[in-house]
């Protein structure tokens, strides 16, 4: 330390290495997948990031809340005329797509706008630490809708008598996470497949959309006009996954659609290829870009 004239002082401290506490990366990993899940939902952010992800979730949960009032309402009403528990991946499927729209492009684009991303690589987070706390993040978020609502359901037709027995809802629960779990990695591993290739929002948007349903048109009208295999409707991404949603529960849906013909393993192995797809070609693609610059 040095007197200058006049009383200031000049303070030499040189180099000092950081003695603070050091996480493992699997903090830094749980701190971004917080953050990002955070963000998507517009949590700690102004009023207007909000309503789209609230408005989604509202249509979402809609049903369920429906389906609830009208077996405590009109008590001798038929469990039968209410949604079950496999037809509301079906049902909910345009707020499922206008979702995941939502929160994938969200969680990866700004990131490569902003420059962000090298930043993030500049810590303890590689691009696949920093892809899997990604998807964790949108994975989880997807959660909200794909089980939240069947869970509500289970929870509160149990609460008014309508439920199934104490011996059948842990079969039925396990249900509701398995067909939960798959949708969810599904439209997450292809939305952020497809917002790997943009750093536009809105770009991102758009073309999940696209791809989850330009092929079901396609697909379908081949197999009408041409004949073509039963197989290529697994093209069909939101209505296969629907269809598993069915055969996990139990039960069959009233439409006639080609996925129907295909065996159930089939059916499972295509989502299966789908969902693994979509990771691969989002990892391979975060591993040739350029994070600065």
């Amino acid at each position: 330390m040095s007197a200058e004239p006049g009383g200031a002082r000049l303070f030499d401290l040189g180099y000092r290495g950081y003695d603070g506490r050091r996480e493992r990366p699997a903090q830094a990993i749980a701190t971004l997948a917080a953050f990002t899940a955070r963000r998507v939902l517009g949590l700690g952010r102004g009023a207007r990031h909000k309503v789209l992800p609230a408005i989604t979730l509202v249509i979402a949960f809609l049903p369920a809340l429906v389906s609830v009032a009208f077996s405590v309402i009109l008590d001798d009403l038929p469990l039968d005329d209410l949604i079950s528990y496999g037809e509301y991946t079906f049902i909910i499927g345009s707020a499922l797509a206008l979702f995941t729209a939502l929160i994938a492009p969200e969680a990866l684009c700004p990131d490569r706008r902003s420059g962000m991303l090298g930043l993030y690589l500049a810590g303890p987070l590689d691009r696949t630490r920093y892809l899997a706390a990604k998807g964790v993040a949108v994975f989880a978020v997807m959660l909200l809708i794909t089980v939240g609502p069947l869970l509500f359901m289970l929870v509160a037709f149990t609460v008014a008598g309508h439920g199934p027995s104490a011996g059948e809802t842990p079969e039925l629960l396990l249900r509701i996470v398995a067909s939960g779990v798959v949708t969810a990695l599904l439209y997450a591993s292809l939305s952020m497949a497809v917002s790997s290739f943009t750093t536009r929002r809105a770009v991102a948007a758009v073309a999940t959309v696209l791809v989850l349903f330009v092929p079901v048109s396609v697909v379908r009208s081949a197999i009408e006009s041409t004949g073509a295999p039963n197989a290529l409707d697994l093209l069909s991404f939101p209505f296969v996954v629907a269809d598993l949603s069915y055969r996990i529960f139990g039960e069959t849906p009233d439409d006639e659609a080609p996925v129907r013909e295909l065996g159930t393993s089939l059916v499972s192995g295509g989502l299966a290829v789908a969902i693994a797809a979509g990771m691969l070609v989002c990892w391979l693609r975060y591993r040739r870009l350029e994070a600065f610059r």
